[in-house]
């Protein structure tokens, strides 16, 4: 059946009035989402290394993890992980080229590995990779999908704007709902935080905290190697 001209009407009008609810909000802000996230792609592409203690929490069905790492990045593909809390408490992995040398905590660490990227050994239950903790992951959610609104806020003594996208998904799940921490100042993210309906409720499935945070910085060659 096709929609009436009363439906059209009424969905037209309802467009109408979305956008100019996000346009009110972004003048009143003084900045538009498209800003924002054109300045976070232009503050991203300058930066050339990174250090972090990284908080993550993953959540599938009723299966709940919490990992905090020691998080190197260096353009345009080194990582290394130290796990500080969590399971593999001092699991050291280190990621390049689509390669990860895995080095477990405990007895076995004088025992290091090279395994795929999607080894089930490296991945979160989630299944999300190591390359995935990047900010390269939050900035390709943010221009693949439509976010729907922009605030302001403080979020770990940083100043943000907080972006947030409604339905939407990345390239293994489908989220009702995401929210991405902009620190407003360096442009760069902070946090994200990924949720799904389940069982007709908005439910965390996963965050990230990216404290302590520090660009540009000079890491010695050695860090990404086992």
């Amino acid at each position: 059946m096709k929609p009436s001209n009363y439906q059209k009407k009424i969905k037209h009008h309802f467009i109408l009035v979305l956008l100019f609810i996000l346009l009110s909000i972004s003048l009143s802000l003084g900045i538009s989402i498209e800003e924002v996230i054109r300045k976070t792609q232009e503050a991203n592409n300058k930066v050339s290394t990174l250090y972090s203690i990284l908080e993550v929490y993953n959540r599938l069905g009723n299966n709940e993890e919490y990992i905090t790492y020691k998080f190197y990045y260096q353009k345009p593909d080194k990582i290394r992980l130290e796990v500080l809390e969590g399971k593999d408490k001092s699991t050291i992995m280190v990621y390049q080229t689509g390669k990860v040398r895995y080095k477990k905590g405990g007895l076995l660490s004088f025992i290091p590995l090279s395994l795929n990227v999607d080894d089930p050994l490296v991945v979160s239950i989630r299944k999300g990779q190591i390359p995935d903790l990047t900010f390269d992951y939050i900035i390709d959610l943010l221009t693949t999908n439509n976010p729907t609104g922009i605030k302001e806020t403080v979020f770990l003594n940083y100043n943000c704007y907080i972006i947030e996208i409604g339905s939407s998904r990345d390239k293994l799940y489908n989220y009702s709902f995401q929210r991405i921490y902009i620190e407003k100042n360096l442009f760069l993210p902070v946090s994200l935080e990924q949720y799904e309906d389940i069982k007709g409720e908005r439910t965390l499935v996963h965050r990230r905290v990216y404290k302590n945070l520090q660009i540009n910085i000079k890491i010695d060659p050695q860090t990404f190697e086992i």
